[in-house]
């Protein structure tokens, strides 16, 4: 029972369930079967499985909570109708980069951001987001869903990441008025039903490549943001991504520096 309630209490298990969530409202909103998030969830746990078994040498079973969660991204952020190699190409990537791209013994990108990245360019795809999209109306009230994942950015301890990014998408939006908010109660709802929650919740603050330091993380969201801004009115392709991967490097590289320090004051 105690281990029960750990799984269900876990990180992991309550990003899962609310990514599956999501993806399940959408694509029966949709009436369409999300092949893509199968192939997608099937082929990074089986890399994650393979490469534990094979590469780390572990014999026991250990379930890939990673492997799964970054299936679950690619499948939900691909288009459905994706071509079953583009999904295959962004889960090797995916898996790939968690065991080649290191420093200081630890992966620098979000290993579904880098994959969909890589596939998406390569087959000339673009990035759908359709599991991020559903609203349900509640009490006359559009609500979207993917706030809920909030709860797992709470978990995984990133909130002081995800809610200064979307502070910062809201002012620098609003203020440049590169995205028109009507004053109205209609028009203010919707500008904060279209906010990137699942990008801010789960891709910006994916544990192992995001600040762990609240003043870090501050920093991180917020500049994450101005990035993804500055892409966006340059018309630059895959605005999000490109800014992840660019903040995942300077935090990687900024670590490393850190490290460097603490070592040579010893």
């Amino acid at each position: 029972m105690k281990a029960l309630r750990s799984l269900l209490g876990s990180m992991y298990s309550v990003t899962i369930a609310l990514l599956l969530l999501l993806a399940a409202v959408a694509s029966y909103r949709q009436g369409a079967f999300p092949g893509s998030l199968l192939i997608a969830i099937l082929a990074c746990s089986i890399l994650d499985l393979l490469v534990a078994r094979f590469f780390l040498k572990r014999k026991e079973f250990r379930f890939p909570y990673s492997g799964f969660i970054s299936g679950t991204i690619i499948g939900s952020i691909a288009p459905t109708n994706a071509p079953a190699a583009a999904i295959l190409v962004a889960a090797a990537v995916a898996i790939a980069s968690k065991y080649v791209i290191k420093l200081k013994g630890r992966h620098i990108f979000n290993p579904a951001t880098l994959g969909l990245l890589v596939s998406l360019w390569r087959f000339s795809l673009g990035d759908v987001w359709w599991a991020a999209s559903p609203i349900v109306w509640v009490a006359g009230f559009a609500f979207p869903l993917t706030l809920l994942l909030i709860v797992a950015n709470y978990k995984a301890g990133k909130l002081m990441a995800s809610i200064p990014f979307l502070a910062a998408t809201v002012v620098l939006y609003a203020a440049t008025q590169f995205v028109t908010v009507p004053f109205t109660a209609t028009g203010l709802l919707t500008f904060f039903s279209s906010l990137p929650f699942y990008f801010a919740f789960i891709m910006l603050s994916e544990p192992k490549t995001s600040p762990n330091a609240h003043r870090e993380q501050l920093i991180f969201g917020i500049s994450v943001a101005v990035l993804v801004f500055a892409l966006e009115h340059a018309h630059v392709k895959y605005p999000f991504f490109t800014a992840l991967l660019a903040g995942n490097l300077a935090y990687s590289l900024y670590r490393s520096y850190r490290s460097k320090l603490g070592v040579a004051g010893k």
